[in-house]
């Protein structure tokens, strides 16, 4: 029975506290430029994809920081089809789509070790890069 009251008062206090408004979702807010996101996370991690041949007997540290380099890699193709920084929902998206799926492949193979596998991204990793900058690089291989 003192059970019963219990949990019968404990309801009843329960309804009558003040209820906690949801916070407002937060809209995504970039830190640094495109500029900045290119040369101090992109270029940099896509590098150590490209170069991945500089030294083929790789030691555990060198795993490790593939395997974050390719992470960081596919996952700033996400930041470049958030909202705030896509510049349109067409050919922006593709190609940020290219970027995603080669460093997507590029975690898996470093997950996995395979140096092969990572060599034989480069062209796929090329491309990626070279579409988005022919399409949104003002003056990319352009002649004056």
């Amino acid at each position: 029975m003192r059970l019963s009251a219990l949990f019968l008062l404990s309801g009843m206090l329960l309804a009558q506290a003040p209820q906690t408004p949801e916070p407002a979702p937060r809209t995504i807010e970039s830190v640094g430029s495109m500029k900045d996101l290119m040369l101090d996370v992109i270029y940099p991690t896509s590098d150590q994809i490209f170069y991945v041949s500089r030294d083929e007997k790789k030691t555990e540290k060198d795993w490790i920081a593939l395997r974050q380099n390719a992470l960081t890699l596919a996952e700033s193709a996400n930041l470049l089809m958030a909202d705030n920084r896509a510049r349109d929902k067409g050919v922006w998206m593709t190609d940020a789509r290219l970027l995603w799926e080669v460093g997507n492949k590029a975690y898996k193979d470093a997950k996995a070790r395979d140096l092969d596998g990572l060599e034989g991204l480069n062209a796929e990793l090329y491309e990626a890069c070279q579409s988005c900058h022919v399409h949104y690089r003002p003056g990319y291989r352009r002649k004056p």
